[in-house]
């Protein structure tokens, strides 16, 4: 049961990479960065018309 703490279990990673994949991944990872930009836009849109209309009612 004494197991040596830097020793790793063999992983084997068979994956062979090719153009199709690539291809694939390259458009997933556009498409969540579309994604993660359009939420962004919303937070931003969404803040900015909670705070506009604070702004427009504050005492000069």
């Amino acid at each position: 049961m004494s197991q040596d703490k830097d020793t790793k279990p063999d992983v084997k990673n068979d994956t062979v990479w090719t153009e199709e994949l690539l291809r694939e991944r390259r458009k997933r990872a556009s498409i969540m960065a579309v994604a993660l930009l359009a939420f962004i836009a919303l937070f931003f849109w969404v803040t900015l018309v909670k705070l506009g209309a604070n702004i427009a009612n504050r005492p000069l």
